[in-house]
């Protein structure tokens, strides 16, 4: 379609909390909202084990599942990908970004987080 498009990028402006701001929020009850940062948890928890050496990227992202549908969410996805386009990582990528989609209650919530490593 050759339409003028100009990205802007942004980091992910975030309530004290945690929780990505997001018109979705609006959705959730007064108990799912508290439960609603975990998913940040979730992310941060690998993000942490990515830059202690982990590069089991399957288990990684099958262990954020398994967190949060312990809590009564309902996965999506949970992915570690590169940054640069978003193909499935080698252990020797320095920018990944991990990213998840999940439904609490009715509400789907999506997030992601950077991870910037040292492989050097």
């Amino acid at each position: 379609f050759n339409l003028p498009v100009e990205m802007v990028l942004a980091d992910t402006v975030r309530a004290p909390d945690g929780l990505a701001l997001s018109s979705r929020n609006g959705y959730l009850t007064a108990v799912e909202r508290l439960e609603a940062p975990r998913l940040i948890d979730v992310l941060n928890s690998i993000k942490t084990e990515l830059e202690a050496g982990r590069r089991d990227f399957a288990a990684l992202e099958a262990g954020g599942q398994s967190t949060l549908e312990r809590h009564g969410w309902r996965t999506d996805y949970i992915s570690i990908r590169r940054q640069i386009d978003l193909r499935e990582p080698q252990r020797s990528d320095p920018a990944l970004v991990v990213l998840a989609a999940a439904r609490i209650g009715v509400t789907r919530l999506i997030d992601n987080l950077e991870v910037h490593l040292d492989v050097g």
